[in-house]
């Protein structure tokens, strides 16, 4: 999955999981001990998907902020674009 797709399911479980309407529904004409029941079990894969989704979000982050993209970053982008602005000058100041 993209980090696009996986930021925007996760952000879709999180309002499932806070939703109120659909914790009146489970909670309708049950006692709390079975509403909490339900709730565990109705939370419980949404969660472990939460949790993969956290951990795979992270895993490509971290693969963007890893060690060989900082030095392409802050070394070799900055010398191709000083020897980009070194022609162009030369070229225009002749």
């Amino acid at each position: 999955m993209k980090l696009g797709k996986i930021e925007r399911r996760i952000l879709e479980i999180k309002t499932i999981l806070g939703d109120e309407k659909r914790r009146k529904s489970l909670a309708t004409g049950v006692p709390m001990s079975v509403f909490e029941g339900r709730l565990e079990q109705a939370n419980r894969p949404l969660e472990k998907e939460l949790d993969k989704l956290e951990s795979e979000r992270k895993f490509i982050l971290d693969n963007r902020n890893s060690i060989f993209w900082r030095i392409i970053w802050n070394a070799i982008v900055p010398i191709i674009v000083s020897f980009i602005t070194a022609y162009l000058v030369s070229k225009f100041l002749n």
